[in-house]
């Protein structure tokens, strides 16, 4: 089987199971580059022919080019999905990931935006020309740790004000419901009443671009990069996954549990969850200063000294 059909059998088989557009283009984008490097070392491009040492050298190859570590570990998991499904369906005989070594990644801090990062670029949000939106923007992912998919993808039937939350579809087609905060809530229902102007009756996305048509995730991010710059503040720590981190980080920080987070953030598993609440520099410090042996100690009357 050519190894082109085998990609098209497996994007089939994720359409069967309702997996998003989002997912689809992920497993795709792997297929276009492994295909494309096969190609140039003289591969036949048969599925069957695909061995472990080909994928070591798409895999060197991906670091020689550049991209980064957590670049290349999303073709990693993408090859060990399609693969392992092929096996499973019958389709190959044989893994060639079975022995694929997931490059091992660094243990960094996440970039968060921080308090007072996003009250610099909400001001600016506030003094934008389409103001209403950007602030809606800004304050709905600080307050619900969207992704940037699922902000995109928001349709006004999924606003519920009169209960304070959000349906969201996330990952795997997956519904949740997602609180809402007053002060997100407040922006979106001005930003409803008095900005947002669809060029088509029959528009639902909440979020416009100018011409009145759905805001893309391309488009949201350049919203954000604009007003990062306005801000003064990194690109990084305004990214929509920087939203993610701080909504997550905050959530802790005010007393929320991580179970509830794991829920709210859509993630499969507490480790995912996990990856984002990595504790910065200042909890620990905090922290450290409430429960310190040697403070406390000095601290506590001496007894029975000899």
């Amino acid at each position: 089987m050519h190894l082109d059909e085998l990609w098209t059998r497996h994007a089939r088989h994720l359409r069967l199971r309702k997996r998003s557009p989002e997912t689809i283009r992920y497993y795709d984008a792997t297929a276009r580059k492994l295909r494309i490097y096969l190609a140039r070392e003289g591969h036949s491009l048969c599925a069957e022919e695909v061995r472990v040492d080909d994928l070591r050298g798409f895999m060197e190859h991906l670091e020689q080019s550049g991209l980064k570590e957590g670049g290349i570990d999303a073709h990693f998991r993408a090859l060990k999905g399609m693969f392992g499904w092929a096996v499973k369906d019958e389709m190959l005989d044989k893994n060639p990931t079975n022995r694929l070594e997931r490059a091992k990644q660094p243990h960094r801090l996440m970039l968060t935006l921080s308090k007072d990062e996003y009250r610099r670029i909400l001001d600016v949000a506030r003094k934008s020309q389409y103001r209403d939106r950007e602030t809606a923007i800004v304050v709905t992912l600080f307050d619900t740790g969207l992704r940037l998919a699922e902000l995109a993808g928001l349709r006004l039937s999924d606003l519920n004000f009169a209960d304070g939350h959000l349906r969201v579809i996330g990952k795997g087609n997956k519904e949740r419901v997602v609180p809402l905060g007053l002060m997100a809530a407040e922006a979106l229902n001005r930003y409803l009443r008095k900005s947002r102007k669809p060029r088509f009756p029959f528009v639902e996305h909440v979020f416009l671009g100018r011409t009145g048509e759905p805001l893309s995730r391309s488009g949201v991010a350049q919203v954000l990069a604009d007003l990062a710059r306005q801000a003064t503040i990194p690109r990084a720590h305004a990214a929509p996954h920087a939203f993610r981190r701080s909504f997550a980080v905050n959530y802790l920080r005010n007393g929320g549990d991580v179970f509830t987070l794991q829920h709210v953030m859509g993630h499969a598993t507490l480790d995912m969850t996990r990856r984002y609440v990595n504790l910065l520099p200042e909890d620990l410090t905090r922290a450290h200063a409430q429960v310190s042996p040697a403070d406390r100690m000095a601290a506590s009357p001496s007894r029975g000294r000899r």
